[in-house]
C-alpha cells in the first residue's frame, strides 16, 4: 500500500486525534470522524505526491486546525453538552468535508464518463490526476466497501429509535441493502486477488492497470474510480441521513425512509439499467486485456456468479454462453459498431434477469422454477441466435480459412435450438402459441444456416452470397422479435378485449410492412451475389439492432407506459421512421411536369393494369404495393374527372390537391419503373413512401364533396368528329393552309416589288409584329400565279433565332429538286456549291423567313449569283432596323394590323364559313374582334374557341369579359393573352399534344405520322374500344387544326395531314407555356455547358470534353439541338428522364461513328428515344437495358439488330435509318408483342433460314411495316401472316431463288384484311404470274418496277375502295393502257412516274370521282384524255418533265372547264428545262 510522508501523516493523524476528543461531546463531529476514515482510506490508496493525496491532506490540516481552537481556546467541560460554538464549528468541518467527498466522486465519475464517451475535456486539477495511470491502489477496497456497510447499518439504528422494533420491513430492506454491498465487496475482492489477473491486484503500477487498451470500453482505472465513486456517494448520503435524523433537522417518517433506503440501495443492484450497464462496460474491459479465451472465461463466470449469487440452473447455462459470445466478438471483431449494437439488449436482458432473481428470492423460489423464466430464456436463446449471425457475417475471413470455425458456430446453432425446445415447454399459458412458433422458425433458421455453410464448403456459392444471405437472416430474426414485442405490448395493453387485439395486430402489420422489405430486397436473386448491397446495407444493420434498444427503452420508460397501445406504436414509427429518414437517400428532386394531370393519371393506372398482369419477376417483391397504388390512381382519376367539370381557379384548396396527385403519380411512375429496370433497395422505401402519401391524399379526395351542376366533361371518348376526308385543297397546291385574310392590295404591292424593277438580285422585305401575318403573306405572295410564272425556281427556308446555315441550304435544295441521300450527305461546302450551279443562269426567288439577324441573311446572299435577269430575295422579320440593315435601298413593307371591320370579317369567316352570324352574337363578336387588336393570328385562335363554344350571347360574352380582363395596350401582348386563353379553353387531353409541338416545331414541317407515334409513346393517347390509337390521335390532330391552333403545311393524295407547323408567335408560346409547366427542357448551343463547347469539331481532338464534368438532366423531357459530339462528348446523364429527343444541328456524315451505349446505362428509365439524326457505329446490344421504351429511332452505320432487342416488350414504335443497305432483324422481333410501327431504312429482312414454324408468334399489333423485304411466292405469304392487323406496308419483293412456279409469283395478300396501304417495289426478271392478289379493303396501292403489261391493270381497278394510285418506274410496260369499264370507281388521286406509256384511253366513266392527276417524266406520252373534262370532281392537274404536247393538253382542259364556268381547276407545270 502506497502512503505519504511524514508530514501528510501526521495532518491526518492531528485530525484523527483532535476528532476522537470531540465526537463524545458532538454528534456532528462524530460523523465527521467517520467521513474522514473514508477519506483516509482513500488518501492511503492514492500514491506519493498525487494531486489526490495532497488535496487531502490540505483539507485534513485546514480541518484540524480549525478544531484545535476548541480546545485551546474554550474552557468548558469536555464532557458536557455540545456548546453554540462547536456546533457551528463542526459543522463547518462537515461541510468542508462532504464538499472534498462531492468533489471526488465527481472527478472519479468524470473519468467514467470521459472513457466510456470518448469525451476529453478535464474541469479541475484533481480530475487530471485522477485519470492519470494507476493512480488508486487497489488494495484499499475491502476497508473501504466495509466502512460504508457500517454506514448502511446506521440506518437501521435511526429505525430502532424512531420508528420502534415493530418496523421490520425497513430493517430488511437495510439488511438487504447491506448484501448487496457485501456481494459487490466479494466479487470486486475476488478479481482483485486473484493471481489470474496481476494487472489488478499489487501495487496498482503497471502498464495495464492504467491503459484503456479498447476505444469501446473504459479503462480499469476509471471502471473502478466509478464504484468508488457510488459507494463514497451511498457513504455520504447514509451519514447526512442519519446526522439530519440524529439532530433533528428532519422528522423520521416510515414512507420516506423506506423510499430513501430503496432509491439509494438501486444505485448499486443489478436491476439498475445504470448499474447493470457499468458491470457490462467492465466486464468487457476486463477481457479485452486478459491474456486467453480461459481468463476471458473465467471473469465472465466471476460476474455470473455475482449476477445469480452462486445459485445454479439454466440461467447459468444460457448467460455465461450469451456474454461469452458477445465478448468474444467485442474483443475479435474489427466492426465494433455492428457488437456495440447488442450492448442494450444484452444489459437489458440481464436487468431483467436480475429483476426476477429478487423477485423469486423474495417469495422464496429458484430462479429457473417460473413460467416467466422460461419465458425469458427463450428470449436469451434467440438472442444467442442473433449474436452468432453477426459473428458469422462480419467474420466471413476466418469461416473461409477456417473450417472449424464454421463447425463451431453450427455446433452453437444446435445447442441453442436443443435448449430452445426445452425451455418452451414452461412457458405462460398465453406465450405457449408464441413460444411454438419463435422454436419452429428458430429450427428454420438453423437448417438455412447448415444448408448456406454446407453450400459454401460445396463451392455452390460465393462469399458474398453467404454473407448477403446471412445478414437476411439477420434481419429475419430482428423482425420476428419486433413482431413478438409488439403482440406481448398489445396483450398487456389490450387484455382479453378482441376488438383491440384485432385492431391492434393490423397496426403491427403495418408497422412491420416497412421492415420485411430489407430481408425481402436480399431475397432477390438479383441483390445476393452483389458486394456492394452489403456495404449499403451496413447502416441498416445498425438501425435493426437499434429496434430493438428502442423496445426495451420503452418497458424501462414508466412514463412511456402509462401510453395506450396506439401510441406506443405511433411513438415507435416516429422514432423509427426518424432513423430511416437518416439511412434511407433522399428522393431525387427532378423537374416533374405540372400538365396533363387526368390523362397522365388514368394512362399510368392503366400501365400499372398491364404491368401487373404481365407480372415480371423484377417487381415481385413490390406487387402488392403497386396493386394497391393502381386502385388510389383509379380512384383519383375519377375524382380529377369530376374537378374537371369544375371551375377550380378560386378553390385553392382542390388545385393543392390536384396538385398534389399529379406529383405523386410522376414519383410513382418513377419509382415502379425504376424497380422493373434496375432495382436498387431505396427503390422499394420510396415506393412505400409514395403508397402512404397516396393513401391519405385518396382519403382526403374521398372527403370532399363535389358539387356539379351542368357541366360536361371533355374526355377522349366524347371526340367524335371524324377526320376530314374531304376534297383536296381547292388551289390545288401543297402549301400551308391559309387563315382566311383578303390581302389582295398587300399582295399586289409585293408581287410588283419581286416582278418588276431592277433586273439586278434585289431584295424585298416585310416587317411587322408577331402574329401580324408576314409568314401568310409571304407565302400567298410565294404561290401567286403571276409569281409562279415569272420565276425558274422558287424556294422557301425559315430561319428563325437560331440557325443552321446547313440546314438552310437543305430547305431551299429540297423545294429546287428532289432531296436524295446523297445530297443530304454533302458537307457544307459541296451543298453550297450545288446551289449555286442550280441556280446559275436561272431567275429565283429565295424566300427567307423569320430572319432575326443579318448574319442569317449574309450567310446565305453569298452562295446566291446574280446575273441580272431579274432574282429576288423575299424577306420576313419583326424589326424595321434589320429590313434596312439587310436593304438600305429599299424602304421595307410594313404589313398593318386588320381595321375592325376586317377582323370582324375574318372571325365570321373561321366561326361560321359561309353562313351569316346570328343577330345575337353580332355586337359581342365585333367586341371581341376589336379587342385582338388587328392581329391575324389572335382572331383566328379565339375563332377556335368560339367554335368550340355554344353558340349563345352569354357564352360569347363570357369569352369576351375574359379578353377585356386582361386589355393591354400592346397589340403583341394582348396577342399573347389570346393565345393563353385559347389555351385555357383547351380540352385537358388536347393541351399536352399541342405542346409537344412546340418541341418538334424545330423550324421545320412536323411530318404528322412521327407526331402520332411519339404522341403514343408519351401516353398522350388514352385507349378506346371503339377507335384505334392512330384514328383518335388524327381526330386529336384535326382538332387542333380546327382551333386554328396548328398549321396544315402538306397533305397527302388522299387528302389527309402529311405535315403541320406552328405559326412563329404560336410556336414561341407553346414553347413558353411547355418550359412553365417543366413539359420538355430545350437544349441548345446557347445553354450551359454547351456555351462554351468549341464552335468547330477540332476543339473535341484534343481531348477538350475531358476536362468537363459530366452533365446532368433533371428533366422528364429532354429536346436537345446540338452537334452530335457535343452532345455524346458531354457524357450526358438523367436519372428520370424519360424522353430523349435529338435534333442534330448538322446532317452531314459525321468523320466517325458514335458509340452510344453509354447513353443507354445513363437514361435507363427512357420511353422515348429519338437518336434517328446521330450516326451510330452499331446498334448497341445495351439497348435491352432500356425495357420501358416505346419509341426508338436510330440512325447511322447500321447492318444488323441485336438480338437483345427482344427485352423490349413495351415498344410500339421502331425506325432503324440505315445508311448501308440492308438490316437483318432478329427472331427476338417476335417478342415485340406492343409493336406497332416498324420502320427500316434502306430495307430489312427476316433471317428465312431460321425462322419458326408457321405456328409460331405474331405480332397482332403491328398496323404499319416499311420497308420490309421479301422473295416473291410462298415465303412472303408465311412472313406476312404473322402480322394479321397490318394497314400500311411498304415493301420488296424480290425474284425467288427457287425456280419453282409457285415461288416467283406475286404473293396473295388477300388475307390482311385490314390492309389500306400498300407500296411494292419488284427486284427481278418479269414474274411468272403477274396475277395481283390484294385485299378488298385496299385505299392506297404504290407500285414500282414489274414490267407487267397493261392487261394486268384490271385487277386493281377492281378494288372496290381504292381511292389513290401510284405507278412509279415501269411498274406496266406497254404503248397503250386501254381503261375498262367499272374500273376505279372511287379513285380520288392518280400518280403516274416514268412510264414508256404512249397512249392513254380514258373516260369520264372510268375515273368518275378523279381529283387530283400527276404525270411526271412520262416523256413518250402524247397527251391527257380529254375526257377528264367532264369529271366534275377534277380539282389539279400536275405536269413534271414531259412532253411538250402533255403540257398543252392540260391547259385546254383547263380552258375548257373555265368556259363551262368552272374555274377552280388548278394547272402546275414544271418544265424539265427550267429555263422556259
Amino acid at each position: 500500500m502506497a502512503s505519504g510522508g511524514g508530514g501528510a501523516a501526521s495532518s491526518l493523524d492531528r485530525l484523527d486525534s483532535v476528532l476522537e476528543g470531540l465526537r463524545r461531546r458532538s454528534v456532528t463531529a462524530e460523523q465527521v470522524y467517520k467521513d474522514w476514515r473514508v477519506l483516509r482510506i482513500l488518501w492511503e490508496s492514492c500514491h506519493k505526491g498525487s494531486d489526490a493525496g495532497v488535496k487531502i491532506e490540505a483539507a485534513a490540516e485546514e480541518i484540524a486546525h480549525d478544531l484545535n481552537r476548541i480546545s485551546d481556546g474554550e474552557e468548558e467541560d469536555n464532557e458536557g453538552p455540545e456548546s453554540q460554538f462547536l456546533l457551528q464549528l463542526a459543522r463547518d468541518c462537515e461541510t468542508k468535508t462532504k464538499r472534498l467527498m462531492a468533489e471526488i466522486g465527481e472527478a472519479l465519475d468524470y473519468l467514467y464518463s470521459s472513457c466510456s464517451t470518448g469525451g476529453s475535456t478535464i474541469s479541475s486539477s484533481l480530475q487530471l490526476q485522477l485519470m492519470s495511470p494507476a493512480t488508486l491502489d487497489v488494495s484499499f477496497w475491502p476497508r473501504f466497501v466495509s466502512h460504508a456497510q457500517s454506514n448502511v447499518l446506521r440506518i437501521s439504528q435511526i429505525v430502532v429509535d424512531h420508528l420502534g422494533h415493530e418496523h421490520f420491513g425497513i430493517r430488511d430492506q437495510v439488511f438487504t441493502f447491506y448484501n448487496s454491498l457485501k456481494s459487490i465487496k466479494r466479487y470486486f475482492g475476488l478479481l482483485l486477488s486473484d493471481p489470474k489477473f496481476p494487472y489488478l491486484g499489487g501495487s496498482g503500477v503497471g502498464e495495464g492497470a492504467g491503459a484503456k487498451t479498447d476505444d469501446a470500453v473504459p479503462s480499469i482505472d476509471a471502471s473502478l474510480g466509478h464504484v468508488v465513486s457510488l459507494v463514497l456517494r451511498i457513504v455520504d448520503r447514509c451519514s447526512v441521513h442519519w446526522l439530519d435524523c440524529k439532530t433533528g433537522r428532519i422528522q423520521v417518517e416510515k414512507g420516506e425512509l423506506s423510499k430513501f433506503v430503496e432509491d439509494l440501495h438501486h444505485e448499486v443492484h443489478p436491476r439498475n439499467p445504470t448499474f447493470m450497464s457499468f458491470h457490462l462496460n467492465f466486464l468487457l474491459t476486463l477481457c479485452c486485456i486478459s491474456n486467453n479465451k480461459d481468463e476471458e472465461m473465467d471473469v465472465v463466470m466471476q460476474f455470473c456468479n455475482y449476477l445469480f449469487n452462486s445459485e445454479r440452473g439454466d440461467f447459468r447455462k444460457e448467460v455465461p454462453s450469451l456474454l461469452t459470445l458477445f465478448v468474444d466478438a467485442t474483443t475479435k471483431l474489427k466492426d465494433k459498431d455492428a457488437v456495440k449494437s447488442f450492448f442494450p439488449e444484452i444489459n437489458a436482458m440481464l436487468v431483467e434477469i436480475a429483476s426476477l432473481f429478487e423477485v423469486n428470492c423474495r417469495k422464496g423460489h429458484k430462479l429457473d422454477d417460473s413460467p416467466q423464466c422460461s419465458e425469458l430464456l427463450t428470449r436469451i436463446c434467440l438472442l444467442r441466435a442473433e449474436l452468432s449471425l453477426m459473428a458469422q457475417i462480419h467474420n466471413m475471413s476466418e469461416i473461409i480459412s477456417n473450417s472449424s470455425s464454421s463447425s463451431s458456430m453450427l455446433s452453437d446453432w444446435k445447442d441453442i435450438s436443443r435448449n430452445l425446445s426445452i425451455y418452451s415447454k414452461n412457458l405462460p399459458l398465453e406465450k405457449i402459441e408464441g413460444g411454438e412458433k419463435m422454436l419452429a422458425f428458430t429450427e428454420s433458421l438453423f437448417q438455412e444456416v447448415e444448408s448456406l455453410h454446407q453450400s459454401f464448403r460445396d463451392k455452390k456459392i460465393t462469399g458474398c452470397i453467404m454473407k448477403n444471405s446471412l445478414l437476411l437472416l439477420f434481419f429475419k430474426i430482428v423482425i420476428f422479435k419486433e413482431e413478438s414485442f409488439l403482440t406481448d405490448l398489445l396483450l398487456l395493453k389490450s387484455g382479453n378485449d378482441a376488438t383491440s387485439m384485432a385492431s391492434g395486430k393490423d397496426r403491427i402489420a403495418l408497422h412491420l410492412q416497412k421492415l420485411e422489405y430489407f430481408p425481402l430486397i436480399l431475397s432477390d436473386e438479383r441483390m445476393k451475389n452483389t458486394e456492394d448491397i452489403f456495404r449499403a446495407f451496413k447502416p441498416i444493420e445498425v438501425f435493426f439492432r437499434s429496434l430493438t434498444s428502442l423496445n426495451y427503452s420503452f418497458l424501462i420508460a414508466q412514463d412511456e407506459m402509462i401510453l395506450s397501445f396506439s401510441e406506443l406504436l405511433d411513438k415507435m414509427n416516429q422514432l423509427m421512421e426518424a432513423k430511416l429518414k437518416k439511412i434511407i437517400p433522399q428522393f431525387p428532386l427532378f423537374a416533374f411536369p405540372t400538365t396533363f394531370r387526368l390523362n397522365f393519371v388514368d394512362s399510368l393506372s392503366t400501365n400499372l393494369v398491364e404491368l401487373l398482369k404481365y407480372d415480371p419477376v423484377s417487381i415481385a417483391l413490390a406487387k402488392h404495393h403497386i396493386e394497391e397504388i393502381q386502385r388510389h390512381l383509379q380512384s383519383l382519376s375519377s375524382f380529377l374527372v369530376d374537378v374537371s367539370k369544375l371551375q377550380i381557379e378560386e378553390d385553392q384548396e382542390l388545385k393543392d390537391i390536384g396538385k398534389q396527385i399529379i406529383h405523386l403519380a410522376y414519383k410513382a411512375e418513377y419509382v415502379i419503373d425504376s424497380i422493373e429496370v434496375d432495382a436498387q433497395w431505396q427503390d422499394f422505401f420510396w415506393l412505400n413512401d409514395v403508397l402512404e402519401e397516396l393513401r391519405l391524399v385518396n382519403e382526403k379526395a374521398c372527403g370532399i364533396q363535389l358539387t356539379i351542376r351542368d357541366a360536361k366533361v371533355l374526355v377522349p371518348e366524347n371526340v367524335t368528329k371524324d377526320v376530314s376526308r374531304g376534297t383536296f385543297p381547292r388551289d390545288g397546291t401543297m402549301a400551308i393552309d391559309e387563315i382566311v385574310v383578303d390581302l389582295w392590295d398587300q399582295e399586289e404591292m409585293i408581287t410588283d416589288m419581286l416582278t418588276r424593277g431592277s433586273m439586278s438580285l434585289n431584295t424585298v422585305s416585310i416587317f411587322g409584329m408577331p402574329g401580324l401575318g408576314k409568314t401568310l403573306l409571304a407565302r400567298k405572295v410565294y404561290n401567286n400565279r403571276i409569281v409562279m410564272r415569272h420565276f425558274h425556281i422558287r424556294a422557301w427556308c425559315t430561319v428563325s433565332q437560331v440557325y443552321e446555315e446547313r440546314q438552310l441550304l437543305l430547305q431551299i435544295l429540297a423545294d429546287i429538286s428532289e432531296l436524295t441521300d446523297r445530297i443530304s450527305e454533302m458537307n457544307d461546302e459541296d451543298l453550297e456549291d450545288k446551289l449555286w450551279k442550280m441556280l446559275k443562269r436561272r431567275r429565283y426567288l429565295i424566300v427567307m423567313d423569320d430572319v432575326w439577324s443579318v448574319g442569317a441573311y449574309n450567310d446565305l446572299k453569298r452562295i446566291f449569283p446574280d446575273d441580272h435577269n431579274g432574282s429576288r430575295i423575299l424577306v420576313t422579320t419583326r424589326s424595321r432596323g434589320l429590313a434596312l440593315e439587310i436593304n438600305p435601298h429599299r424602304e421595307p413593307h410594313s404589313l398593318r394590323a386588320l381595321s375592325e371591320d376586317e377582323s370582324f370579317r375574318l372571325l365570321k369567316m373561321k366561326v361560321f364559313n359561309e353562313e351569316d352570324c346570328p343577330k345575337e352574337l353580332v355586337a359581342v363578336g365585333k367586341e371581341i374582334a376589336r379587342q385582338c387588336r388587328g392581329l391575324p393570328l389572335a382572331i383566328v385562335a379565339v375563332a377556335g374557341i368560339l367554335k368550340m363554344t355554344e353558340k349563345s350571347r352569354n357564352s360569347w360574352k363570357k369569352i369576351a369579359n375574359s379578353l377585356s380582363s386582361q386589355v393591354l395596350n400592346d397589340p403583341e401582348a394582348q396577342g399573347q393573352s389570346v393565345l393563353e386563353l385559347s389555351y385555357q379553353y383547351l380540352p385537358e387531353y388536347l393541351k399536352p399534344c399541342f405542346l409537344y409541338m412546340g418541341v418538334l416545331d424545330k423550324d421545320k414541317d412536323i411530318l404528322v405520322s412521327k407526331l402520332i407515334q411519339l404522341w403514343l409513346a408519351e401516353g398522350l393517347i388514352p385507349k378506346t374500344q371503339t377507335k384505334s390509337f392512330e384514328d383518335l390521335a388524327e381526330e386529336f390532330l384535326v382538332e387542333l387544326i380546327d382551333k386554328s391552333l396548328v398549321i396544315v403545311s402538306r397533305r397527302r393524295s388522299n387528302g389527309k395531314v402529311k405535315a403541320c407547323r406552328l405559326q412563329s408567335l404560336m410556336l414561341d408560346f407553346c414553347k413558353s407555356k411547355a418550359k412553365d409547366a417543366n413539359f420538355f427542357q430545350l437544349v441548345t448551343r446557347c445553354d450551359d455547358p454547351y456555351a462554351s463547347f468549341p464552335s468547330s469539331d477540332y476543339g473535341f481532338e484534343f481531348d477538350f470534353y475531358h476536362h468537363l464534368r459530366p452533365v446532368s438532366f433533371a428533366s422528364y423531357r429532354l429536346a436537345v439541338c446540338l452537334k452530335q459530339n457535343q452532345f455524346l462528348e458531354s457524357r450526358p446523364s438523367g436519372l428520370g428522364t424519360r424522353s430523349l429527343v435529338f435534333f442534330a444541328s448538322t446532317d452531314s456524315e459525321t468523320r466517325w461513328p458514335y458509340d452510344i451505349s453509354f447513353i443507354l446505362h445513363n437514361f435507363k428509365l427512357l420511353r422515348v428515344l429519338d437518336f434517328e439524326c446521330i450516326d451510330v457505329a452499331s446498334f448497341p446490344v445495351e439497348i435491352g437495358l432500356l425495357i420501358q421504351l416505346r419509341y426508338l429511332a436510330v440512325g447511322g452505320y447500321v447492318t444488323s439488330i441485336p438480338q437483345s432487342l427482344g427485352n423490349l416488350r413495351k415498344l410500339e414504335t421502331l425506325i432503324v435509318k440505315g445508311l448501308r443497305g440492308k438490316i437483318i432483324l432478329p427472331n427476338t422481333i417476335w417478342c415485340l408483342t406492343s409493336l406497332r410501327h416498324l420502320h427500316v431504312k434502306i430495307h430489312v429482312a427476316f433471317n428465312l433460314d431460321d425462322e419458326e414454324s408457321e405456328n409460331s408468334s405474331v405480332l397482332e399489333n403491328l398496323v404499319s411495316f416499311s420497308r420490309l423485304s421479301l422473295p416473291c411466292g410462298q415465303d412472303a405469304e408465311r412472313i406476312l401472316k404473322r402480322f394479321p392487323n397490318l394497314r400500311k406496308l411498304s415493301c420488296i419483293f424480290y425474284e425467288s431463288q427457287d425456280s419453282s412456279t409457285t415461288f416467283n409469283q406475286f404473293p396473295a395478300l388477300d388475307f390482311l384484311t385490314h390492309l389500306e396501304s400498300v407500296k411494292i417495289l419488284y427486284f427481278g426478271t418479269p414474274l411468272n404470274d403477274g396475277k395481283f392478289n390484294l385485299p378488298s379493303n385496299l385505299k392506297k396501292l404504290t407500285l414500282s418496277d414489274f414490267r407487267l403489261p397493261w392487261s394486268h391493270m384490271s385487277a386493281i381497278g377492281r378494288l372496290p375502295n381504292l381511292e389513290v394510285l401510284k405507278l412509279q418506274s415501269g411498274a406496266f410496260e406497254g404503248q397503250i393502257w386501254e381503261m375498262k369499264e367499272g374500273e376505279f370507281q372511287r379513285l380520288r388521286f392518280l400518280s403516274l412516274d416514268t412510264l414508256d406509256i404512249v397512249q392513254w384511253n380514258a373516260s369520264r366513266d372510268h375515273l368518275p370521282t378523279l381529283e387530283r392527276l400527276v404525270l411526271q417524266n412520262c416523256i413518250d406520252l402524247e397527251e391527257i384524255p380529254m375526257y377528264l373534262v367532264d369529271i366534275p370532281t377534277l380539282q389539279m392537274i400536275e405536269v413534271n418533265c414531259c412532253a411538250q404536247s402533255v403540257e398543252e393538253s392540260a391547259i385546254r382542259i383547263r380552258e375548257e372547264c373555265m368556259d363551262m364556268g368552272i374555274d377552280d381547276i388548278k394547272v402546275f407545270i414544271r418544265s424539265s428545262d427550267l429555263t422556259t
